[in-house]
């Protein structure tokens, strides 16, 4: 809790940079612009991968995967950090992403890229979760938010010339180098991060934690089922059946623990984290295919959506971490939900030729209301969290929305997968994507009402 003569309102930024938490904040600003350029890269040249290697059936998985691997790499680096400090759980994992980039740029088909993004999926959610459990242990909470704003300030670079450089690369060099230029960025990331983290001590939690193997259930459960449904036949149903036998008990145990009282403060939470994601990236991922394919724009034409929506993604956080000490989480939620439903609209509109004003302005809409939302909810559960879980709570917030964006890019290119395996087009199978998408965002509205205030710290 802020001691009792603090001046009120945001803090100065000169609180997240001066001392001995300056170091550590550049090496997390670092940290963030490489995940930032990894994620706004393939997003862009995607549609140039697929026009290369083929296999449009499986561009979902091209996302999915990531998550996938995501999904059951988070808790075991939210425990290590919990247990061992941030650096050595971050070495491993930072090597691993260099691997599966690696392997995707020189891929030479759709299912090794697949395996490539599942590395560095891996490796990138091993990194963002050791980067929000150090916040959640080493700063303050009044200056949270800040720091939050920040690591969200980080994409306006990387999302100004990151869809710019990987069309570019995609349409001279090629598309492999906009995976394999990532791997000097991440050797300079590196040099420059690690002296920050190694200040911060290990400690043992003081509350119970979820078993891994939940996790790593949810991970595979979710990829059965995500792989029953993009091949949607009587010869499926099985592989759908044993996802969700798997899926089901491994969230109940996640969210719950072995005490549900434990967890019911979290619940509301943890469904607005997964709603949250699953809502923009069910449309975000497919909107370079919708541009390209359908409306005849070049691989740099349509990465300049991706553009204004990470820049207005920062902005909205920019924005909330002024707001977030004095208004109510169920209001900025709600309001970046409906944000979020208004964009899924009008992208959509895309399809039936309007002018394309329409999508790449709606887009911006909802990236300002994803700014506003996804931080919100990561306030709540950090102030939520018992003195010495703060990282494997984070972990598990990371985990239900990168299931979010995994599920929300799986079905996603399910529907398109479905779509044109039955003679439908591709545009039939974009709107039902953004169908699912919309249904996110009016889910996330409706359970932003039970986020209410979150609780001072103690």
């Amino acid at each position: 809790m802020d001691a009792p003569g603090q001046a009120s309102g945001p803090p100065r930024w000169r609180e997240v940079f001066g001392g001995r938490l300056g170091r550590l904040t550049f090496g997390l600003f670092l940290l963030e612009v490489l995940g930032a350029v990894q994620i706004l890269v393939v997003t862009t040249v995607m549609p140039a991968v697929v026009a290369d290697l083929g296999g449009i059936n499986l561009y979902g998985w091209a996302f999915s995967a990531a998550s996938l691997a995501t999904v059951m790499t988070i808790p075991l680096a939210g425990r290590a950090t919990d247990r061992l400090g941030p650096v050595r759980p971050l070495a491993v994992m930072l090597g691993v992403f260099a691997v599966g980039t690696l392997v995707a740029g020189l891929a030479p088909s759709m299912p090794v890229l697949i395996i490539g993004r599942f590395l560095q999926g891996s490796g990138a959610g091993a990194q963002f979760a050791v980067s929000i459990a150090t916040v959640a242990i080493a700063y303050p909470e009044r200056l949270r938010p800040r720091v939050l704003a920040l690591l969200a300030a980080a994409w306006v670079v990387p999302g100004l010339v990151g869809p710019s450089i990987g069309a570019a690369l995609a349409s001279t060099v090629g598309w492999r180098w906009a995976f394999l230029f990532l791997l000097p960025v991440l050797g300079l990331a590196a040099a420059l991060v690690f002296p920050g983290l190694s200040r911060l001590p290990a400690h043992r939690p003081s509350g119970a934690e979820a078993p891994i193997r939940w996790a790593i259930q949810l991970g595979i459960g979710a990829a059965a089922l995500l792989g029953g449904v993009t091949d949607a036949r009587w010869a499926t149903l099985p592989l759908v059946a044993v996802g969700l036998a798997l899926v089901i008990p491994a969230l109940r145990r996640l969210v719950t623990g072995d005490d549900a009282a434990s967890r019911r403060a979290l619940s509301w939470a943890l469904a607005a984290g997964f709603l949250v994601t699953f809502a923009f990236f069910a449309t975000d991922g497919f909107v370079p295919l919708m541009l390209t394919r359908v409306r005849g724009l070049s691989v740099f034409e349509a990465s300049l959506i991706i553009t204004l929506a990470t820049v207005a993604w920062s902005a909205g956080s920019w924005w909330q971490s002024r707001v977030a000490a004095t208004a109510a989480p169920s209001r900025l939620v709600g309001a970046g939900g409906t944000a979020i439903a208004l964009g899924t609209v009008g992208v959509a509109a895309g399809l039936v030729h309007w002018p394309l004003a329409i999508p790449f302005a709606a887009w911006v809409v909802a990236g300002v209301g994803i700014g506003v939302a996804y931080p919100t909810v990561y306030l709540v559960t950090m102030d939520r969290a018992g003195t010495g879980t703060e990282a494997g709570t984070v972990a598990l917030l990371l985990v239900i929305d990168t299931l979010g964006t995994a599920i929300g890019t799986g079905l996603g290119g399910s529907a398109i997968a479905v779509a044109t395996a039955r003679g439908a087009g591709l545009s039939a199978g974009l709107a039902g994507a953004f169908a699912l998408a919309l249904l996110g965002a009016v889910g996330l509205v409706g359970v932003a009402p039970r986020l209410g205030r979150a609780p001072a710290a103690s």
